[in-house]
């Protein structure tokens, strides 16, 4: 299992927020990013804006088993005003972190406890993904920091494939699969099981692995997310195991 916790996700949050900014011209917007060919720098910043405002609704709504909190509407703006919906909702998400402790009673849509941390979590992993994605998008990438790209394999598994976030159905994939992240010491182990998936403290040591990915948590994490091939890592087995968990 993951070893690596962030205890600071305002930190986090910042920082990855920061590095996009900082390749977030106004000539750039209409570029399309390599990992992200459905959508241009400025759809994912639109995109990124949504998410902020759904974590503040979130955050500051007290929760209640009777009432979800609905996802805001998409973010419309062209041009320069991209620019400016996005540092405003930044700036409210960031107050919002700062003002909601990650112990504090939150809404989410996962089957996780309700706590501001998962949104405090969703913001920074979607930030740093979004970082990398508008990074690629003008030829100058970083990795995912290694705290922070094992979240985001956590983060897939304990949130978004539950909820069957998944990209494709995968109804006849069966095994035991290890991601491996080298930098961050970490371990996922994953069983599956006609196609679905299941998270394991500690597999049975009898049980033999089908399929293993060693490689940064960076590129485990962007691969689990869709932005790299998982050729990217070091795989041995049966690589469509791999393909079946990426999430989206």
């Amino acid at each position: 299992m993951a070893k690596l916790r962030i205890t600071d996700y305002l930190t986090e949050l910042k920082t990855e927020a920061a590095g996009l900014r900082s390749v977030c011209e106004p000539e750039a917007l209409d570029r399309v990013a390599p990992s992200r060919p459905d959508t241009t720098v400025a759809g994912i910043l639109l995109e990124l804006a949504r998410l902020y405002r759904w974590a503040v609704d979130a955050l500051f709504t007290p929760p209640s088993e009777d009432r979800d909190v609905p996802e805001p509407p998409p973010v419309a703006a062209t041009g320069r005003a991209v620019l400016d919906v996005y540092d405003q909702t930044l700036a409210a998400i960031l107050d919002a972190v700062e003002a909601r402790g990650p112990e504090s009673p939150a809404w989410t849509w996962a089957p996780v406890e309700w706590r501001a941390e998962f949104w405090h979590r969703r913001v920074a992993v979607a930030t740093g993904l979004a970082r990398w994605d508008l990074q690629m998008a003008v030829g100058a990438t970083a990795p995912v920091p290694v705290a922070l790209a094992a979240e985001a394999v956590t983060e897939a598994f304990e949130a978004f494939i539950p909820v069957g976030a998944r990209r494709g159905a995968h109804p006849d994939a069966n095994g035991l699969v290890q991601l491996f992240a080298q930098d961050a010491d970490s371990t996922w182990f994953v069983r599956l099981r006609d196609g679905r998936v299941a998270l394991l403290d500690q597999p049975d040591s009898r049980t033999e692995l089908q399929a293993r990915a060693a490689g940064s948590a960076s590129d485990i994490a962007l691969a689990l997310w869709g932005r790299l091939p998982f050729g990217i890592c070091d795989v041995v087995g049966d690589e469509r195991l791999l393909q079946a968990l990426r999430v989206e």
